[in-house]
């Protein structure tokens, strides 16, 4: 607020020393920075009292700004301005009007009476009936307002008595009340805002929610600006039948490519009857010498952390977790050139299934080198180079260092300039040294040593459709047939690591592409996919049972009948059974006004059969709905279901939002009603929970 009246009174002020030089006034006149074209009805020069007055629709344009009034006086001597009579100052798309204005040349001090400022960017509105510039970047506004909604009757306001204000430092208001819908709602005699441009120290708004496990949940948070390149926030939540819940977000950037976030978490829960806390750390470092590493820490006290606060971890790290049971922390490292490429990790992993965590399998470290097919000297094969070391870990078992080369030697060609080929060998060596084991040394190791060959052949079909002059259809076809062989050979037992099977599998199939050419009248090409489609199946020669020769076929299906509608299909048909064993179906569809909608569908014939609905519809221009389920076939329930509404009038929005969570049938997730509730009042901010 304050640095728009800034701008627009030192607008005037620049305007009015250009336009009031005493030579050649009311003409052209231009600076090498500002040119500035003045236009009135009548001139005159009073040289008794030194003055010029410009009268009748006088109007003062400079780059990208236009001053308008009905008169215009400078006294010469005094350098005193005052425009007087429908004042308007335009800035680009911001406008500000007033009665009348005054402004002194010299002390650059000055006062807009009955002015009201709108701006195009954040739509503010703001009004004083009196608004004095005190000095450099200091202001004080009486009796002022301030909103972001156009009508006449805001539906929130922000009135003051008066205000004080220092650009990069703090407005002081007194007597400020906080109107909605008319109606005063909050008042406080006495009230300090930062009014910095950069990040400034200060409370951030409240937040409130409930649910029927946590019970009604209300909290703020106090927000930290330590430095240019640190911060931090601090937050307290209490949770009605929880307690108080701590919580402190520490971040930092060192360098453009160095920066980090800590956060941790702590809280004394009355209903699980201990302590419970978490860390997650996140850091990105890039070195001068292309070496990178990044940190992924993530550590809680409870396996049912992630159940009763998932929203502590962020998403990836809480899906990977849900999905496995396993909460995975990681440190990664490496560095690509041009033609390879080296990374590492060293990852821990948290069995969220057990209270105990010594007999889960840890790697660290995992090292990595690559290189990806590229030509062989100046020789027509192509090579590729894979080479690993990694360290398993059990505190209280077996422990294991393994070792694997896999380089292969490719060599493409084509036959008849219609056939692709690409027939290649590779081969596996292993090796592996069990340790902290009785009978073993650290002399003791196995290995095994295995090649492996395919060909690759494929052939692309191309054909136009021409619909008529502006459109047209390009349909691709590829069918592509791959070979792969491994032979029988003896393995050692390798502790934790699988057995690579002897294959002999010829794999088959075709995609297919289809898209859309338009050309517009102007001779510009647009171009958009319509569909795609795959379809797999593979042979297998060493099937112990002839029922199993032929696998079963893999479909996926991608179209996009339109820009609003698209719809993906993985299938997998099993020709023995003649039923589907795998099917995932999603199905995406959107209209003009804004309303969506998106179904789900995945079945696996072994374990699951669930549909997933997201809904989001435009009742009116402002009010929305929205509706999301999950629904178990197997169970015949609905496991998770949202309810939510959003009312977003032209100055502040509603969220709101009910989350009815089933019991799982194991026990592990209970069941719980959770409401959220969330205010955006626009150029503010928001408050409550999202």
């Amino acid at each position: 607020m304050e640095g728009k009246w800034l701008k627009c009174i030192l607008g005037f002020l620049g305007l009015l020393i250009f336009g009031f030089l005493p030579s050649g006034a009311f003409a052209k006149i231009s600076s090498k920075n500002t040119p500035v074209h003045i236009r009135a009805d009548k001139l005159t020069y009073n040289r008794t009292t030194d003055t010029y007055t410009a009268s009748g629709h006088v109007i003062i344009k400079g780059r990208g700004t236009t001053l308008q009034a009905d008169k215009i006086v400078l006294n010469n001597a005094t350098k005193d301005v005052i425009a007087t009579g429908h004042v308007t100052f335009t800035d680009g798309k911001d406008l500000l009007t007033c009665a009348r204005m005054k402004l002194n040349l010299i002390t650059h001090l000055g006062t807009v009476y009955n002015g009201t400022l709108k701006t195009k960017k954040g739509n503010y509105r703001i009004t004083g009936e009196r608004a004095d510039r005190l000095g450099p970047e200091r202001y004080r506004i009486y009796n002022g307002t301030f909103t972001t909604c156009n009508a006449k009757k805001p539906a929130w306001q922000f009135k003051a008595d008066r205000m004080d204000v220092t650009v990069e430092g703090f407005a002081v208001a007194r007597g400020a009340k906080f109107y909605a819908g008319g109606i005063p709602v909050l008042y406080s005699p006495y009230l300090i805002y930062p009014t910095k441009r950069k990040r400034q120290t200060g409370f951030l708004f409240p937040i409130f929610g409930g649910s029927s496990r946590s019970g009604a949940t209300i909290g703020d948070a106090f927000f930290w600006a330590i430095s240019e390149d640190k911060d931090a926030t601090f937050t307290e939540t209490y949770m009605g039948n929880r307690g108080l819940k701590h919580g402190l977000e520490f971040r930092y950037a060192r360098t453009m490519n160095s920066q980090g976030q800590l956060n941790l978490y702590y809280l004394d829960d009355r209903e699980y009857h201990g302590k419970r806390w978490a860390v997650i750390y996140r850091h990105d470092e890039e070195f001068k010498n292309g070496f990178y590493a990044k940190a992924d820490i993530n550590k809680v006290s409870d396996k049912d952390y992630l159940i009763d606060f998932n929203d502590d971890i962020p998403g990836e790290s809480a899906t990977d977790a849900r999905r496995d049971n396993l909460l995975k922390s990681k440190v990664t490292f490496g560095k690509n050139w041009n033609k390879y490429s080296f990374n590492g990790e060293f990852s821990y992993y948290d069995d969220l299934t057990k209270n105990n965590n010594d007999y889960t399998t840890q790697r660290y470290p995992y090292l990595n080198f690559t290189a990806p097919e590229q030509q062989l000297l100046n020789t027509p094969l192509n090579y590729t180079f894979d080479s690993t070391y990694a360290y398993y870990y059990k505190k209280e078992a077996e422990r294991l260092q393994y070792v694997n080369f896999y380089p292969t030697l490719a060599y493409p060609m084509e036959l008849f300039k219609v056939l692709e080929l690409k027939p290649k060998a590779g081969f596996h060596e292993t090796m592996v040294w069990p340790s902290n084991t009785d009978g073993y040394g650290p002399s003791d190791y196995e290995s095994r040593s295995i090649p492996d060959f395919s060909i690759n052949a494929y052939t692309v079909v191309q054909r136009i459709f021409d619909s008529n002059q502006s459109t047209a259809f390009k349909n691709t076809i590829k069918p592509e047939v791959t070979y792969v062989y491994i032979p029988d050979i003896s393995q050692p037992d390798l502790y934790w690591l699988h057995p690579i099977e002897r294959q002999s599998i010829v794999t088959y199939g075709l995609t297919s592409f289809l898209i859309r050419k338009h050309t517009e009248k102007n001779g510009e090409s647009s171009y958009r996919d319509l569909m795609r489609i795959k379809v797999f199946q593979s042979y297998n020669f060493y099937a112990k049972d002839h029922r199993d020769d032929f696998s079963s076929i893999s479909t996926q299906l991608d179209l996009w009948p339109t820009k609003r509608i698209s719809s993906r299909t993985v299938a997998t048909y099993d020709h023995r059974t003649s039923d589907f064993p795998h099917l995932y179906e999603t199905l995406t569809v959107s209209d003009k006004r804004g309303d969506s909608a998106s179904i789900n569908y995945n079945y696996d014939r072994s374990s699951t059969q669930q549909l997933d609905v997201n809904t989001w519809l435009v009742l009116t221009d402002k009010l929305n709905l929205i509706y999301a389920t999950k629904y178990d076939f197997r169970l015949d329930d609905f496991l998770e279901s949202t309810y939510g509404l959003v009312y977003h009038p032209q100055c502040w929005r509603l969220d709101f939002q009910v989350r009815d969570i089933k019991r799982s049938e194991d026990g592990t997730i209970p069941s719980e009603t959770q409401v959220r509730v969330m205010i955006t009042l626009e150029g503010l901010g928001s408050f409550g929970t999202k």
